[in-house]
Order: structure tokens, then C-alpha cells, then sequence
């Protein structure tokens, strides 16, 4: 059998759409750039790091900038395994365990990496501007991409949140990608469905600087580029919308494009309700990492519908009563979304649960309509952040209570949808100085994930201090994070000045 991959289907792609761009990259200087020289930077990885074929090559960049694909493609075109770490973790010795876990010899990182405590573990090259002029960019051989089976790992990318600072290892095999690439995602009214790899459909993508763009940015970016679509996270869009409801050179551009996706997080319920009444094209996708976008919305951008096409398999299965997590919302009947052992798009088995081979995502969904589902909770004590990055609510917590025993007689971490947690802390003394105790509790926090990535950190301005006794218990005296959140918006929200 013939596996589809990512560098499969760019091929295809290319045979099929020979003259459709896939980039537009703007010249920053006067000197010249043959776009062609890009083509042939997997025959200078090739020949500088000098492996075999199938290695794991750690790559640590952004992720954000035109060059990080280049290298990124030319590895993988080399037939290397790139084991990708974002810029956003600067911690060499996090980087070190991370790259060590795949008995990794070589790493490329971007310029600004911090790579002292590197060299004394692997051997570290720089991303380059590869120019025509370079005589190591000589075509050389390249090796099949047929060569390959549905089990062997193409990339390896890493969890959007960690404990003490490890990212959690997320490996895509070929047999993933295969499936994956069958998933049609709706958006175009013509009746031709976007996928979540673009380059299936000939789309040209427009590679965003930063993700915080404002609406003017935006505005420019479609008219300029003459883009008819826009892919944002959850919050931002939300950002974009409430924008929009001022601006009507905004409101127009966004009513004006085919589809506007997103994901991450919850949709704002003002937004939600704003957008649908002025017919703006929102969609909702949900997904992870580990498994890609298995639900989409339709009308309503929090009604999601799994994806149903052949060969993928969700099961959406009522909590148990022996499950040690409790459920804060005891009266709806809600369903955790699994991916089945089955299902071509099941996540690396690693990643799956050992007992019954499949993935259990737990998120806990309500069906409101036949195949219709809002989400509704966690299953466990992970917070999604800001940008839909996962945050160790309980690791914070536990360190707390252990570094600040002497202080602290009850805590939680609160902040879902925020870009860093706030830590709720009720004390064991009656407070004196609450500037300073703050302080010192701050400091503790800092040094708990002060390696991992910055959506994870809490500063002495993020802890509330409140009366013993008020932080929302469960009937069984747990602490309700979800009422915890809600009783305390208000302040939450003055952290951040919204």
C-alpha cells in the first residue's frame, strides 16, 4: 500500500497545480534571491550533517517565519525526522532532556537560541540563508518518498503544555498523515471542502508575521494578498470580533471572506451571537495536537458535528461513576470524546490509553442535537490558555501548597482563556502585608515552571488573595476550579484589563 505524507501530497499538488502559488514572500533588500535556491536546502543538510537516513534532527525556531519551512521541508525532503522544539521554551536544559529523549546527534536552531549548554551534548548548526551562489546547494540524491512504510515517523512535535517544564512528545507516523489527509473540513459555498492541509487544494497561504494582528493589519493582509479565507485561534478571534463590532471597514472584510476557521479555546457567547446575526462565516473546529480536527461546527460555531467521512471512528462515551474526577455539572449528561484504536487518524500509540488502545481526549461534550455537541469540561485539571495552549492547573497547585506550606491553606489556578493562570490563594494567617506576602508566594510560583513555557508562568501581580473558606468547594470538598473561575471573572478579567 501507498502511504499519503505530507511531502506526498505537496507533490501531487505540484503536478496538479504546476502554476498556483504557494507562498508570496516579500523581498526585504535589493539582493537578488533565487526562490529556486530554497528548492535545494535539503542537499545542503544532506551534506553537512553527513546521516543516515531516517535520523531525528532536532529543530529548534519560532515556527513563525517563511525560513522555519524551508529548513523544516528540506529536512523532511532529506529524509530526516525533524523533533521540532518551539523558541517559545528558552531553557537549555529543557531543550537538552527534550532533544535527548530521541538519541538525537545534530540540532539547527534559529539564530537567537540560546545554545551554550548545547554544544556540549549535540553538534549544533545554525539556520542559514541558503543563496544561489553557494556551491553546497549542488542537487544530490534525495531518498524515494515511497521508500518509506505507514508505521516509520515523518516529525516529531511536542504538547502546547508541560510538567516542571517537559513537553510532552507527539510523533506523526505516515499511516497519521494518510489519514489525516482524508479528513475534508467544509468552509468554500461553492461546495469544495478546505482541508487542514492546504496544499491538497492548490491554496496559496498567507504566513502571518505574528499572531496578534490587529484589524487594520488584517484588512490589509486580504486586501493586499487577496485572501478569502482566515485561520485564527479562538481568542484572537474573539479579539478580531469585538473589533469588528466598531469598525466597519473590519466587519466588512471579515463578511466578505468564504470561511473564517477556528479553534483553541470556547468562543465568546457576545461574539458567538453577533457574528451569527450579521452572517459572518465562522466556523469552529475542534482538535489537538495529538490527533489533528476531528469536529466542526455549521451554523452554530459552538455546535460542533464530528467528521464523517470512511475509515474514522469517534465514540462519544458517558462518564462512569467510578471515575475519580467529579464532575461539576452533575445535572447534564455529558460524554467524553474518544478517538477509537480503529480509527485512521488514531493518534501514536504512545499517546494512547494501554488498556483499551484508544485516545481519550477528556473533554467531556454535551449532545444537544443529533450529532451535535458543545463542550462543555475538562476531565482532568488541564486549562486551555489564551492561544489553546494546555496548562498543568493541578501541578502549579501542588508545588504551591508544598513550596508554601507554611502560608498557604488552600489554592487554585484559574485563567482558562487567558494568556497566563491566576493563582487564587486562600491564606492560613490573616494577612499583614498582602503586597508582600504576594511577593514571596510569587517567587515560589516563578521557580516552579520557570523553564517551561511563558503561557505557564505565574507572577506575584497573578495571585488574588481571598478570605479563608470562600474558594468554591463540591459537595464532597474539592475545589471547584469551573466555579472558581466564573465567582471570580471580575477579577480576573482586571488582571488583564479586559
Amino acid at each position: 500500500m501507498t502511504f499519503d505524507s505530507h511531502l506526498t501530497l505537496i507533490e501531487a499538488n505540484a503536478i496538479h497545480f504546476p502554476e498556483r502559488l504557494v507562498f508570496k514572500v516579500p523581498q526585504l533588500d535589493n539582493e537578488d534571491d533565487d526562490m529556486s535556491s530554497h528548492q535545494k536546502i535539503h542537499g545542503y543538510w544532506l551534506r553537512t550533517l553527513q546521516c543516515p537516513p531516517g535520523s531525528v534532527v532536532g529543530l529548534w525556531v519560532l515556527g513563525m517565519l517563511y525560513r522555519d519551512l524551508v529548513h523544516l521541508f528540506g529536512l523532511m525532503n532529506a529524509g530526516f525526522v525533524p523533533q521540532i522544539l518551539t523558541l517559545k521554551i528558552r531553557s537549555a536544559e529543557v531543550a537538552v532532556e527534550y532533544f535527548k529523549r530521541s538519541n538525537i546527534s545534530h540540532i539547527i536552531h534559529a539564530p537567537t537560541a540560546p545554545t551554550d549548554q548545547l554544544r556540549n551534548h549535540f553538534q549544533i548548526h545554525e539556520t542559514v540563508d541558503i543563496k544561489p551562489s553557494d556551491s553546497v546547494v549542488a542537487d544530490v540524491h534525495v531518498p524515494s518518498l515511497q521508500e518509506k512504510t505507514g508505521d516509520d515517523t515523518v516529525v516529531i512535535l511536542h504538547s502546547s503544555g508541560s510538567t516542571s517544564g517537559k513537553p510532552k512528545l507527539i510523533p506523526y507516523t505516515r499511516n497519521w498523515i494518510h489519514g489525516h489527509a482524508q479528513k475534508p473540513l467544509p468552509g468554500l459555498p461553492d461546495g469544495k471542502e478546505i482541508s487542514f492541509q492546504q496544499f491538497r487544494n492548490g491554496a496559496c497561504i498567507v504566513l502571518m508575521p505574528w499572531l496578534d494582528f490587529t484589524g487594520a493589519e488584517l484588512c490589509q493582509i486580504i486586501t493586499e494578498c487577496k485572501a478569502n479565507a482566515l485561520y485564527q485561534l479562538t481568542p484572537l478571534l474573539n479579539k478580531t470580533l469585538r473589533e469588528a463590532m466598531k469598525n466597519s471597514e473590519l466587519q466588512a472584510v471579515l463578511k466578505s471572506l468564504n470561511f473564517i476557521a477556528c479553534c483553541g479555546s470556547v468562543f465568546g457567547e457576545n461574539e458567538r451571537l453577533w457574528s451569527m446575526e450579521l452572517g459572518i462565516p465562522v466556523r469552529n473546529w475542534y482538535g489537538m495536537t495529538e490527533m489533528g480536527i476531528t469536529m466542526v461546527s455549521e451554523h452554530d460555531p459552538i455546535i460542533l458535528h464530528p467528521i464523517n467521512v470512511p475509515g474514522l471512528v469517534y465514540e462519544f462515551k458517558p462518564r462512569d461513576a467510578e471515575d475519580k474526577v467529579e464532575i461539576t455539572e452533575p445535572k447534564r449528561k455529558l460524554v467524553e470524546a474518544i478517538i477509537s484504536s480503529s480509527s485512521i487518524d488514531r493518534p501514536y500509540p504512545t499517546l494512547c490509553d494501554p488498556v483499551d488502545g484508544h485516545f481519550h481526549t477528556r473533554d467531556l461534550f454535551e449532545e444537544v442535537e443529533p450529532n451535535g455537541f458543545i463542550y462543555r469540561e475538562r476531565l482532568d485539571d488541564i486549562i486551555k490558555m489564551s492561544r489553546g495552549q494546555n496548562c498543568s492547573a493541578s501541578f502549579i497547585e501542588s508545588q504551591i501548597l508544598l513550596s508554601c506550606q507554611n502560608l498557604v491553606a488552600a489554592c487554585v489556578v484559574v485563567g482558562s482563556g487567558k494568556p497566563s493562570p491566576v493563582l487564587v490563594v486562600e491564606l492560613l494567617e490573616e494577612p499583614t502585608d498582602i503586597a508582600s506576602l504576594k511577593e514571596k508566594i510569587g517567587k515560589e510560583a516563578e521557580l516552579i515552571n520557570k523553564d517551561g513555557f511563558p503561557h505557564e508562568r505565574i507572577r506575584p501581580s497573578d495571585i488574588l488573595i481571598v478570605p479563608p473558606g470562600t474558594i468554591p468547594r463540591t459537595p464532597k470538598g474539592n475545589i471547584n476550579r469551573s466555579s472558581a473561575q466564573h465567582l471570580y471573572k471580575k477579577e480576573i478579567d482586571a488582571f488583564f484589563d479586559e
